[in-house]
C-alpha cells in the first residue's frame, strides 16, 4: 500500500513478532503433527492454537496504538458542482429571421422555345407537337340559331357553327366554323359553309405589334362561285389595350381563287382590317370587324365583309347572341352583289 511510510511499516513488524512470542510458551509442548495436512488427513483430537496465530486479535493496548498507525487519513473534500444553467433553444434554420433587406436567391429562367428570326415565327417547327398542345389557354364555343337572309335567297334557316382560340405562350391560334342549310317548299334555298383560320406570333420587339397568317375557305351554292380560296398575311397592330377594350388593326397582302366561277386564275390582293371589341358590363359586350380586299389590278374588283355582334352572358356558359354579316363583291357574276346573314343564336362555351 502505497500510503504506509517506513515508520508505520516497521511498527506493525515489532507487533507481530511480539504476539508470537506471548504465544510460544503455551505451545511448547503442543504437537505439531497436523501442520501441513489438510482438513481431511488431519486426526481428531484437541487442536493446537499454533494455526491460529494469525487470526488471534493482538492485546487491548497494541490494538490501540496498530489503530492509531492503521487510521486512514480522511478523504479531501470534493468540490460541489456549480448548477447547470439552461442554455436557450437554438433556433432551427427555418424559424430564423432573414433580414428583410436580404435578397433572395434568384433562380436562373429557363430559356423560352425560340422559333425562327423573330423568335415566336414558328419557322420549321410546326411538326412539334409542344406547338400545337403546349401550356396555352383555350376559349371553345358552339352555336345554334334561327338565321335569315335577304338578298339572292330570301328565308329563315337554321344556323349551326363552332369557334375555337387558343392563346398560347408564343402563338395565338383561332378558328370560326359555320354552316347553314334552309329549305322551303319549292326545294333547297340556302346552302354554303365557311372555315376560317388565323394564326398569330406577337414580336418581342413590341408587344403591340405581331404578324399573322389566314386562311379562308368559302363555299355556296347559290353564288357564282362553287367555291372560294382566300389566303394573305402581314402584320397588326394594337393602337388602344385595356381589360375591357381590344382594337385590333391589321394590313398585308395574299391571294384569292375561285373555283366553279367565271373568273379563273389566281387574283393577287391587299388586305386592311379592323377588329374591335368591348366588354360594356361583366355580362354584356359588343364587337365589329371589318375586312377589305381590294385586287392589285383595278378591273378585278375587290371585297369586303363586316360583321357585327351583340352579346349576353347567361347561366352555366350559354349566352344569347344578336349577329349581322354583310358580304359585298364588286364582280358577283351577274348576282347580287351583297348578302346579308342576321341570326339570334345560343352559345354554349366550355
Amino acid at each position: 500500500m502505497g500510503w504506509l511510510s517506513p515508520h508505520s511499516i516497521l511498527v506493525m513488524s515489532l507487533a507481530t513478532l511480539m504476539t508470537l512470542a506471548s504465544h510460544s510458551r503455551a505451545s511448547e509442548n503442543a504437537s505439531f503433527d497436523g501442520i501441513g495436512l489438510s482438513y481431511f488427513e488431519q486426526t481428531a483430537g484437541e487442536k493446537s492454537d499454533t494455526e491460529f496465530v494469525h487470526y488471534l486479535m493482538p492485546d487491548d493496548e497494541l490494538q490501540s496504538s496498530l489503530t492509531s498507525v492503521l487510521e486512514l487519513p480522511p478523504l479531501p473534500e470534493l468540490p460541489t458542482p456549480k448548477p447547470e444553467v439552461e442554455k436557450p433553444a437554438e433556433a432551427k434554420p427555418e424559424e430564423v429571421e432573414k433580414p428583410k433587406d436580404a435578397k433572395k436567391e434568384e433562380k436562373p429562367e429557363e430559356e423560352e422555345d425560340t422559333y425562327g428570326y423573330f423568335e415566336y415565327v414558328p419557322y420549321g417547327q410546326y411538326y412539334h407537337v409542344d406547338y400545337w398542345f403546349g401550356k396555352a389557354t383555350w376559349k371553345n364555343s358552339a352555336e345554334l340559331g334561327l338565321n335569315g337572309q335577304t338578298g339572292n335567297t330570301e328565308s329563315n334557316s337554321l344556323r349551326v357553327g363552332a369557334k375555337i382560340k387558343r392563346e398560347g405562350v408564343a402563338t395565338i391560334f383561332s378558328a370560326d366554323i359555320r354552316h347553314l342549310r334552309t329549305s322551303d317548299k319549292d326545294g333547297l334555298t340556302q346552302n354554303n359553309a365557311y372555315v376560317k383560320h388565323k394564326l398569330e406570333w406577337p414580336l418581342k420587339i413590341h408587344e403591340r405589334w405581331s404578324l399573322f397568317e389566314k386562311t379562308d375557305i368559302e363555299y355556296d351554292a347559290f353564288k357564282a362561285f362553287d367555291m372560294r380560296l382566300v389566303f394573305n398575311g402581314g402584320v397588326s397592330y394594337k393602337p388602344y389595350k385595356t381589360d375591357a377594350t381590344d382594337w385590333t388593326l391589321s394590313v398585308g397582302s395574299g391571294f384569292s381563287q375561285e373555283y366553279g366561277s367565271p373568273q379563273k386564275g389566281i387574283i393577287p390582293e391587299a388586305t386592311l382590317g379592323s377588329d374591335f371589341s368591348h366588354q360594356i358590363t361583366e355580362k354584356q359586350s359588343f364587337q365589329i370587324k371589318f375586312e377589305f380586299f381590294p385586287a392589285f389590278e383595278a378591273d378585278q374588283g375587290y371585297r369586303h365583309v363586316t360583321d357585327a355582334s351583340y352579346t349576353i352572358a347567361l347561366d352555366h356558359g350559354l349566352s344569347l347572341k344578336l349577329s349581322a354579316e354583310d358580304r359585298y363583291d364588286s364582280t358577283p357574276n351577274n348576282r347580287k352583289r351583297n348578302d346579308l346573314d342576321y341570326a339570334c343564336l345560343l352559345i354554349w362555351q366550355f
